[in-house]
């Protein structure tokens, strides 16, 4: 009796852990992230030009949303590595639903399922070869910021003369 805390602690056997974070990449595979305090700089610094979005966020908001790089995962949530050109985009209802899936973690029947799981639709018809991809990636980059005012804007000077009275 007493006020001293215990240094045992009780874990419930199955339901006390939480999974580790699930990392899917742009390319449709799967890799837990086994590390604790794993943060969102360190994907990044292991896939170069992709950005980090929560699969929760993105299939409620249809959007991809960066994470900020400080942020850590959090077990048991389900990443995903996207190309940085596709930060910001809408996604389609096919996309929304694949990454609807990998959230709820259900599966789909053997017949519905589309070329090995993959995330996006154009990962997944393979209509385009990498290259063709980055480009439409970079187009796409550059449309939302020319439509939403976020490009860099070159400074142009007017040379004019400039007459004496």
């Amino acid at each position: 009796m007493g006020n001293l805390v215990s240094q045992c602690v009780a874990t419930s056997g199955a339901g006390g852990a939480r999974p580790p974070p699930l990392v899917v990449g742009p390319d449709g595979s799967r890799r837990s992230v086994e590390e604790e305090d794993t943060g969102v700089a360190e994907l990044m610094i292991d896939a170069p030009g992709h950005v980090v979005a929560r699969a929760s966020d993105v299939a409620r908001d249809r959007r991809v949303r960066a994470m900020a790089a400080d942020e850590l995962l959090r077990a048991g949530e389900v990443y995903l590595l996207v190309p940085a050109g596709r930060a910001g985009a809408r996604l389609g209802d096919r996309e929304v639903e694949a990454i609807g899936s990998l959230v709820s973690g259900k599966k789909k029947s053997r017949k519905s399922r589309h070329a090995g799981g993959k995330v996006f639709p154009v990962v997944v018809n393979g209509e385009k070869d990498a290259l063709a991809q980055g480009k439409e990636a970079l187009c796409a980059g550059k449309r939302a910021q020319d439509h939403h005012g976020l490009g860099h804007r070159q400074w142009r000077p007017a040379l004019d003369t400039i007459y004496e009275a």
